[in-house]
């Protein structure tokens, strides 16, 4: 756990010092020949029965709230190494440099630093339990921080849900056992809870939905989550997350190499059910809701094939060209349920939906797509409280072309590349002109080598953070 608490006394302290300022930050200087103060760069000593671990900041005018955020989660998994169940963290040269603004940072560094998802080893992981102590802040606001503190660990909370969901293996997160996890997480947090069964979806004509659901054995749900948190604002935001929680691609069959992964093809449902949880945990004052189709994409007798043509929920045609396409299917279905039953004014779609923006944008950006540039403007500004990183992506109506059908009114993919935009312009087709967002996160929202020390091998938990400040305008103002 994280607390601000300035009298806190340990045997284990954490220091950070700017590679330009050791002096003022503290540093002895008979240390200053060996610990230069480079980013990450860690130097202990030990004495008086004090254990200081000193961690590098960089030079100042380079440091982000990224970057703390990063040597907040290097302290803490230093602190583990060497078993410290206590320890002060002295914060003072990062608080001279944003004030207040960096305690999100510190509080989600410490504890997303010390993510593990446990696995299924026959010998368990040994259980770590910490208390870090941040110290270095003004005496008369250590109350106002601590509130502070105590959201920022919600928010890594859910975070680290939505990594330990879309970790956890196909086999046991089936698209049954995922509808029962989220559902059971809403209700957990506060939210109102409904589930949509293949009867329901199918009276609703959510044909492009059950036509990958039906395709396996274990049955498909829409899941909706609720946290009506404002009763004096009508406005209610809608995020709708794509929960393909095995993605074999149907009869346009993946390769064993890329399959292996495609557990992780439910991260934006993840995403998305983690931030409604947080918002609601934090009883914050948003109409939000989550919007969960949830399947498995499976070669079956009942399984699509190219060339099929199916109806949506909002009466438009579709030609399957590929059944390796299939979140946007299940998502348009989910877009028009949110916006005709659920009445969303406006609609945020996340996804790991497309290869195409992994090959142009890698692990490091998501793409953004909008019909609406003030919304978009309010997604980079949570983004920047987060510290995640995103991309606008083109909808110009020359791309819409590649997706227009000859015997439909729409394609479930191009013909002519340009996979990434091509997709977020099929969803644009079910929002009826509400604000719409649409993210692809298959870059994002994985890690085969985790690019900051917060983060860990497979599932990033991106980008519930980002959702959540969507809606969380009152936490910090950066």
């Amino acid at each position: 756990m994280v607390f601000v608490d300035n009298s806190k006394k340990c045997s284990a302290i954490v220091r950070f010092a700017f590679q330009d300022a050791l002096e003022s930050c503290g540093v002895p200087q008979k240390l200053t020949p060996i610990f230069e103060g480079e980013r990450n760069q860690e130097f202990h000593t030990f004495q008086n029965k004090t254990l200081t671990v000193w961690i590098g900041l960089g030079k100042e005018d380079e440091l982000t709230l990224s970057h703390v955020k990063s040597v907040a989660a290097l302290a803490a998994k230093t602190m583990r190494q060497l078993k410290q169940t206590s320890y002060q963290v002295d914060v003072s040269a990062v608080v001279r440099l944003f004030g207040i603004d960096c305690v999100y940072d510190l509080t989600c560094g410490i504890l997303l630093g010390l993510y593990q998802f446990n696995g299924y080893h026959l010998t368990s992981k040994e259980t770590y339990d910490c208390n870090a102590y941040l110290q270095g802040f003004e005496d008369a606001h250590q109350e106002e921080l601590q509130q502070i503190v105590d959201k920022s660990a919600v928010v890594a909370e859910y975070i680290m849900k939505a990594r330990d969901w879309v970790n956890t293996p196909g086999n046991l997160m089936n698209p049954q056992i995922f509808a029962n996890t989220v559902a059971r997480a809403g209700k957990d947090a506060g939210c109102e809870v409904e589930i949509i069964d293949t009867e329901k979806a199918r009276a609703l004509n959510m044909n492009l939905f059950l036509a990958v659901g039906e395709s396996s054995d274990s049955p498909c749900s829409l899941v909706v989550l609720r946290h009506m948190g404002n009763p004096d604002d009508k406005e209610v935001t809608a995020l709708v997350g794509k929960g393909v929680t095995m993605d074999t691609g149907g009869y346009s069959l993946k390769t064993g190499n890329s399959m292996q992964f495609m557990k992780s093809d439910m991260g934006g449902a993840a995403a998305s059910a983690a931030a409604v949880c947080a918002l609601a945990k934090n009883k914050v004052k948003a109409n939000v809701i989550a919007v969960l189709p949830i399947v498995e994409n499976r070669l079956s007798n009942s399984a699509k094939t190219p060339g099929d043509v199916l109806t949506a929920m909002n009466g438009k045609t579709v030609e399957i060209l590929s059944t390796d396409a299939e979140g946007r299917l299940v998502l348009a279905d989910a877009i028009t349920y949110a916006v005709r039953e659920e009445k969303a004014d406006r609609v945020v779609d996340t996804a790991t939906l497309t290869g195409a923006i992994v090959q142009a944008y890698g692990k490091i950006r998501a793409g953004v797509m909008t019909n609406n540039d003030l919304f978009e403007d309010e997604l980079f500004r949570a983004a920047a409280k987060a510290g995640e990183k995103f991309v606008d992506l083109p909808t110009d109506e020359e791309y819409f072309e590649m997706i227009k059908g000859s015997i439909t009114d729409l394609l479930n993919s191009s013909r002519a590349g340009c996979g990434s935009i091509a997709a977020g312009l099929f969803l644009r087709e079910f929002c009826e002109d509400r604000p719409w967002l649409h993210l692809d996160i298959a870059g994002t929202s994985w890690s085969d080598k985790p690019l900051h020390e917060y983060d860990s091998e497979g599932a990033t938990g991106s980008p519930t953070a980002t959702l959540y400040f969507l809606l969380d305008h009152g936490f910090l103002a950066r």
